[in-house]
This record gives C-alpha cells, structure tokens and sequence, in this order.
C-alpha cells in the first residue's frame, strides 16, 4: 500500500513520527472505516447521510481515502457503487495498486452484514480525526515555540485560528424536514400570542425602533453608521444600557476607540443626568454627587466591556464565545467596524472590510443572538452639497457591509452639517441643535422608515423624542468637543 502524500489532510500514522512516544499510535478507528466503506457498498444510500458531516480527509488509512473519494466520483456520475464499479474507478484514477487491489475491495464489501449503524461510525472516526488534528496542531506549536526569533503573538494568532477551525468540523448543520420542526415554531408563536408583547427580540429602548424591527433579533447583523462625531458610540452605547437596565439583558460591548473607564463615564452621565465634563473633572455640586454615590449602584447591569484598541476577528469571535458560554450573552456590540483587524492577508482595504463583515454575520449566526457594530461613513457624504443625508452607498471601504447586513440605520445630527437657525436664544435653536435623525434604510425582514430622537451632548444620550426635557442651550463649546459624541 502507498504513502499517503498529502500527510498535512490526513494527518495518518507518517505524518505523527517523531511526535509522539515510542509505542504510541495516533487515535484512529481503523476498523469502523472499513465498516464505513462496506456499508456505502451494500447501501449506497447511506453516502447521502454521512456526506453532509462527513469529508475523505477524516480517514486515518490512506486507501480509505482513496476509495471513498472514487465512491464520490461515483455518485456524482450517478452510477451505481458496488464492488465492481469501484475497482473500475480506482483503475481509471491509477489508484487499484495503492488501495490493496482487488482483494481489499473484496475485503470491505465481505465487512458488514449492516448498514444500520453507519453514522454513528462515521462520527466516531470523525472524533478521531479531530484528536489526531490538534495533536499535530500542539505538535507544531511546541516546534515553533523553540524557533529563535518567533513572535508570540501571531503564533497565537495563528494558534487560534486553526483551532477554531477545527470546532467548524462540528458545526454543519443537519438538513431538516419542516415536519421535524414545525411543532416548534408553532410553540414559538403560540407563546408570543399569549404574551402580547410584540418586542420579541433585544429590546433597544426607542419606541419607534423597537416598533419597526420588533427588537434586535437573533443571528442578525446590525450596522449603525455615521459620519465622526454624530454619535454613534453614543446611540449603541444607549441601546446596550436601555437593554441591559430595563430589560436584564447580557450584552457584550467591544470598544476599540474608547477605554471601558470613558465609557462607564458615559453611562453615569446619561442615567443620572449629570454633565459628562463635570463627572470627568469632578466639579460636582452637593447634590449632583449625593445622587452619584447613591445611585450608581444601579448601573452594576451585565455590560461586559473590552476596550482592547486592536482586536482581530478571530480574537473578538473567541471572546464572544466565550461570553456565550459563561455569561449566556444576549447581543454583541463593537465599536466599530472599520477598526477590527481581518486575519487574513488581502491587497486591498476593501477586501479585508468585507471578510470582517462577513465574519460578523457568521458570529451572529453561529451564537444565534444579534450583532451590532458601528461603522463609518466615507466624506462622499460631505462633498454631496445640500444633500447631507446618509446613503446606503455611503458606507465606508466595503459594499460587502451592505450586502452582509440584515438591518442598516444611519446616526444623522443635522447641526453638524446643516446651517442653524440665525438666532441661537431661540427655541427653535435649542431644538435644531438637539435634533437627530435615524435612518432605517435596510431591514431584511421588516420595513424601513426615518424617525427623530433627542440628542443630550451633555449626557451623551439620545431620548425618545416626546420625552425631551427641558435643559440649558447648549454651548458652541458642546458641539467643538467630539469627545462627548
């Protein structure tokens, strides 16, 4: 029997020398891949069953591999696969000689009197497989560790990347019959019925919001985008804290511009009504800190921030599985998009945005709750003339964002691009220099519509417009501080 020469796919008993201590075979399932082989021949319907989980890689024995891939080469010409027909096609693939002839063949299809049990031993060579993997991915690591000069933090890139790819062996899903599933969905709704709440996802906080996507929903993409300093990090801020306080939800905020101190400072400063600048500077009045010490309590809510300024995906979908598992996370936020790093090497910035939105809407499906990241706009929107608001085209670096997201809305301030009204103690003023716009202009599955919110710069917080309160004219100094945005 032949070498096997790709040992990198198979990772079989040549590709472990040197790797293991002496007397020691790499798990393997010799036996259940023959009966894998055998029950395929007298049932070739079970090649319909394990083919949705189940790869040639997997296999520890080279021939085996051979054989099942000539099995496959089978199927796809949709001829019948019977020992007969398979030695054909290992003789059309020059393989014959490599698979032990003709008498293997024999062996294989003499192994089983039943193919009951085939996918129980497809998924048991499976698990070998995967053990045999992340010893040889362990095994390289050590090698690499010991090589003068190597960066430790992009072998941990590296390290981390092919061992989440190895939990992606498990992670195909099943295809179901509705028959398999209906009952539940039928439960679902029923329990809505009942409920009468028609919030049925993360609840946002904004009535008009919440009313047009019935909160965010799980495994969606959300993208909330704005030009610098229309508040962005403010409004996904707000909505992780309106979740989290009113609502007891677990949210993840991954903030890669600003520190989890300034943003702590931003959630003081919006549920007490304090000035951001005072809390920052600590000019407090008696009473303004009387309410600081005694009500920040109720801020300890389950907001789970990392300020980490340079993440990567790979590094972000880690955390947030980690989360998952621990906490039971119920969305995640990141601040924002453009900033996260892609894993894998492209020549253009465009490329690199699109696989990191990609790889967001893959988390949210893989975690099954919802994504929310910020992202820029690019300075198209400055040069348009009068015409200052936000475009689905708008969105920085990457149609890919659009494309990938199930829910796009635009964060749009008109006092920061439109001119103000010409007498600043007006009413009208104070409104116009409060005034936010949020546009919905993707919503997958439901529909899209603009409405207006309050914009608080002392606070950072965006309210409910009929909940507008009755404050001081903001300061020309307000809107010359990006840092309260």
């Amino acid at each position: 029997m032949a070498k096997n020469k790709n040992k990198e796919e198979l990772f079989n008993e040549d590709s472990f020398k040197g790797k293991l201590p002496e007397g020691t075979s790499p798990p393997n399932a010799r036996e259940l891949e023959v009966k894998i082989l055998g029950s395929i021949l007298i049932d070739n319907e079970v090649l319909d069953t394990i083919i949705q989980f189940f790869d040639k890689s997997y296999f520890y024995v080279p021939a085996h591999s051979m054989i099942y891939q000539a099995m496959i080469n089978l199927e796809k010409k949709n001829e019948a696969i019977d020992a007969s027909t398979l030695m054909e096609e290992l003789k059309r693939m020059n393989k014959i000689n490599d698979v032990g002839g003709a008498d293997y063949i024999i062996h294989i299809a003499d192994s089983v009197s039943s193919s009951a049990n085939v996918e129980l031993y497809a998924r048991i060579v499976l698990e070998k497989y995967l053990l045999r993997k992340l010893i040889h991915i362990t095994s390289e690591i050590q090698s690499q560790c010991l090589t003068a000069n190597v960066n430790a933090f992009d072998l941990l890139n590296k390290t981390e990347h092919e061992i989440l790819d190895v939990s992606e062996s498990l992670s195909k899903k099943k295809v179901l019959p509705i028959e398999d599933v209906i009952t539940d969905v039928i439960e679902e709704l029923v329990r809505r019925y009942n409920e009468k709440n028609p919030i049925i996802g993360v609840p946002t906080g904004y009535e008009k919001l919440d009313e047009l996507t019935s909160g965010f929903q799980k495994s969606e993409l959300i993208i909330i985008a704005g030009r610098p300093s229309h508040g962005k990090t403010a409004f996904s801020m707000n909505i992780a804290k309106n979740a989290a306080l009113k609502h007891g939800k677990k949210i993840a905020f991954f903030s890669l511009e600003m520190t989890t101190r300034e943003l702590i400072v931003r959630l003081l400063s919006g549920e007490l009504r304090i000035d951001g600048r005072k809390l920052k500077t600590g000019r407090l009045s008696p009473d303004e800190f009387k309410k600081l010490t005694v009500q920040y309590p109720k801020l300890k809510t389950k907001i789970f921030i990392d300020d980490t300024s340079d993440l990567s995906v790979l590094e972000i979908r880690a955390k947030a599985r980690r989360l998952k598992k621990e906490y039971g996370i119920d969305m995640v936020i990141i601040d924002y998009l453009q900033l996260i790093r892609g894993d894998i090497k492209v020549e253009r910035r465009d490329l690199e945005v699109a696989y990191v939105s990609h790889s967001l809407k893959a988390l949210a499906k893989e975690l099954d709750i919802p994504v929310v990241a910020c992202a820029q706009l690019n300075r198209g929107l400055e040069t348009r003339g009068k015409e200052k608001i936000p475009q689905l085209s708008d969105l920085r670096e990457s149609g890919a964002i659009e494309q990938d997201a199930d829910v796009v809305m635009f964060v749009y301030r008109p006092c920061m691009s439109e001119k103000p009204p010409n007498k600043e103690d007006t009413e009208e003023y104070q409104k116009f220099q409060r005034k936010a716009n949020i546009f919905l202009r993707k919503q997958r599955n439901g529909p899209i519509d603009d409405f207006e919110l309050v914009f608080n710069s002392e606070y950072a917080t965006f309210d409910n417009k009929r909940e507008e309160p009755v404050l001081r004219i903001p300061s020309e100094e307000d809107y010359q501080d990006s840092s309260v945005f």
